[in-house]
């Protein structure tokens, strides 16, 4: 079946507020700092207790709600447990670009906390839960634990390879194939961290977004949206996306899963 059925829908809205049974939020859906690390480096059980008792605070933002994080120099880093959030890196020379999209099981704001006067504007595009971590604690562990060091800097490479790829596709790839290229790295994503059972994913991102992203403008996204429906590749609702054939897609696009999650060889 092509459509979205209720069925589906209700159960990408059920897994967005409680999360899915799996390698992340087992635990009744509760993301932690330990879990999503434990995904890019094999951690053990003194390092899993050592981040748990790394000093955390919740943190709850409204849709469309902004947060300027500095931590003394250093960017702050937060977990996101539930909800979307966009990161901008904001300069006195230069506006508030976004700069990328986070989904839950990620982290923002780790890459930038390891340089000065790297500050971040993070944008909650839906209602978020947060987990601020502490940086210099997490720092301190990157120091001395070498599980959690080579996890961090897996962490790191893992998304610097998705921000490659989506480039990759930006500057080889027509407008269509640029956004189904991106509805490939969130699914991808999703796949990654356990938190889909099915070929259909939250995504409530809206076509402004992604289009400055991608460098298209919000019009031209709705354009390629409908081509791609029009063509059987996908299904939209207002906020979830079904892929109906991710194999000639990837086919279509170049998307190379493998490039992204593939082993990195930390010695």
């Amino acid at each position: 079946m092509n459509k979205v059925t209720a069925e589906e829908y209700n159960l990408v809205e059920d897994r967005s507020r409680n999360g899915l049974p799996g390698p992340l939020g087992a635990e009744g859906g509760c993301i932690s700092i330990g879990e999503v690390l434990g995904l890019y480096g094999e951690l053990g059980a003194e390092s899993l207790e050592a981040l748990a008792n790394v000093r955390q605070k919740p943190v709850e933002l409204k849709r469309n709600q902004k947060v300027f994080s500095l931590c003394e120099g250093r960017a702050d880093i937060f977990v996101v447990k539930e909800g979307w959030a966009s990161l901008s890196h904001a300069t006195s020379t230069r506006g508030q670009d976004i700069c990328n999209v986070f989904m839950p099981g990620d982290i923002i704001g780790m890459r930038e906390s390891f340089f000065e006067s790297h500050d971040i504007v993070i944008l909650s595009l839906t209602h978020c839960k947060l987990e601020k971590v502490s940086v210099d604690d997490l720092h301190a562990l990157f120091k001395t634990n070498d599980e959690i060091r080579k996890a961090i800097t897996s962490y790191v490479m893992v998304n610097d390879n998705i921000t490659i790829e989506r480039l990759r596709s930006c500057t080889h790839h027509r407008s269509e194939e640029r956004v189904a290229h991106f509805l490939l790295e969130v699914y991808a994503r999703f796949n990654f961290k356990g938190l889909l059972n099915s070929n259909v994913f939250s995504f409530p991102v809206t076509q402004d977004i992604v289009g400055e992203l991608l460098g298209m403008t919000s019009v031209h996204v709705s354009r390629c949206m409908t081509a791609l429906e029009q063509k059987k590749l996908i299904r939209k609702t207002r906020s979830s996306i079904k892929l109906l054939q991710p194999e000639e897609m990837a086919r279509n696009t170049g998307f190379d899963r493998d490039f992204i999650y593939g082993h990195i060889c930390l010695g």
